[in-house]
């Protein structure tokens, strides 16, 4: 019975500690998929074409929109306080073919953690694509990230590929309570029956 105890409070001890959660969207599955997932799900960000449409003439990447949320020379993308209080690394992967097109990306606080130039590279059109990454950390989560340019146009004209977040440990991805329980209880159920047979 001790050792029954023992394995199921080491069990607990080890599914209190959440790790960290890295995901990516590559949009590689058919468009409009990335839409019902984790990026999909947790920000403003939608496809130049519209909701459910197709990619386009882009393979591997999203021609980036906002959802009407700013002027179109800009793109401003955020995410839900939840989730994005929860973003310790951020990457992503970006083609323009817009001069001086500049990327920001802001912690919770409204703070800049990144501002990067961003080159024309107009790899939008091979899979896989000519894209330049910027990649950062954070202490305080990433509210949002914007594309901007002040007298051209963005949305259609710039596309985004492989983003890619790690999220603390405070996720829901940590097994539930009633896993937990039903193990556990499976436990208790396999030292009474050891018991019982001893007995």
């Amino acid at each position: 019975m001790k050792k029954v105890l023992l394995a199921l409070s080491v069990l607990l001890a080890g599914a209190a500690q959440a790790l960290p959660v890295n995901l990516t969207e590559d949009f590689e599955a058919s468009f409009p998929t990335w839409e019902s997932g984790w990026l999909g799900s947790n920000s403003n960000l939608r496809n130049y074409y519209g909701v459910g449409q197709g990619r386009g003439n882009n393979p591997d990447g999203l021609w980036i929109h906002d959802n009407g949320l700013d002027a179109s020379n800009n793109s401003l993308i955020q995410f839900g306080a939840g989730f994005g209080a929860q973003i310790t690394h951020f990457s992503i992967d970006v083609t323009t073919f817009v001069q001086g097109a500049l990327f920001e990306a802001y912690d919770m606080s409204g703070q800049l953690l990144n501002s990067s130039a961003i080159t024309v590279m107009g790899g939008a059109f091979t899979d896989p694509g000519n894209y330049q990454t910027i990649s950062f950390s954070s202490t305080n989560g990433v509210s949002r990230f914007r594309i901007s340019n002040p007298t051209n146009g963005i949305e259609g004209n710039t596309s985004i590929d492989n983003v890619a977040v790690t999220l603390n440990g405070n996720t829901q991805h940590v097994p539930e309570p009633a896993t937990l329980a039903l193990t556990g209880l499976g436990l208790l159920g396999a030292g009474f029956a050891r018991r019982a047979r001893k007995g």
